[in-house]
């Protein structure tokens, strides 16, 4: 054994796969946005604690697991190319939270009209998932096709976003208006962060390649 890789012993185990925590992550924070869709979209009968008890999960997963990089020696891209895509999931998660205290406040349960928009959200999610679990086999033009997905989804989003933008600004009812506009823009910074965290997926490939 190395000298470098006795030291790093004492740091943290040789076993951490870092890629592997990353992808974990990314999936719940999958999961948070599967069941805001099927709240908000299928069945508002239900609660929100589950969302909420997931964002509670991440959160502890993402600290536990910075402690856990902070300690380490060696890592296999730079600590804080690992560290910005937790602050982004971090983001996501922290966005419905949010979106969900709008939405009581408001007292608005259902979002059926804006399905498009959460669809493409679970489709953003998914694919940013399947490419942070492709860095450990090193299958770099994979990875990148998943990054630009990602960041489609992101402009398609956009335009839906604007589309439904237009047809709010056309109600009468201010009291309709402005409630509905701050979710949309909640929803808007959701995909916001799942394009950073593309961008930061993207900046780990050249790092390694």
């Amino acid at each position: 054994m190395s000298f470098l890789k006795k030291l790093s012993s004492f740091f943290v185990p040789a076993d951490v796969d870092y890629f592997g925590k990353l992808t974990l992550q990314s999936q719940i924070t999958g999961q948070i946005i599967h069941e805001l869709h099927d709240f908000y979209i299928q069945d508002p009968s239900k609660d929100t604690h589950k969302i909420l008890d997931l964002i509670r999960v991440a959160k502890k997963k993402r600290q536990d697991n910075l402690l856990e990089l902070n300690k380490a020696f060696i890592t296999p891209v730079d600590k804080e190319a690992i560290s910005r895509v937790y602050s982004n999931l971090h983001w996501i998660d922290l966005s419905i939270k949010h979106l969900i205290i709008e939405m009581d406040t408001y007292e608005i349960y259902n979002i059926v009209d804006y399905n498009m928009i959460l669809e493409l959200l679970k489709k953003s999610i998914k694919t940013l998932s399947a490419g942070f679990d492709l860095l450990n086999k090193k299958k770099f033009n994979e990875i990148l096709t998943h990054v630009n997905e990602a960041i489609h989804n992101d402009n398609l989003l956009i335009k839906e976003y604007a589309i439904q933008i237009n047809k709010l600004f056309k109600k009468d009812d201010i009291q309709v208006i402005l409630p509905y506009k701050e979710i949309l823009s909640q929803l808007k910074e959701i995909s916001k962060r799942m394009h950073f965290c593309a961008n930061q997926l993207e900046d780990i490939v050249f790092k390694m390649n």
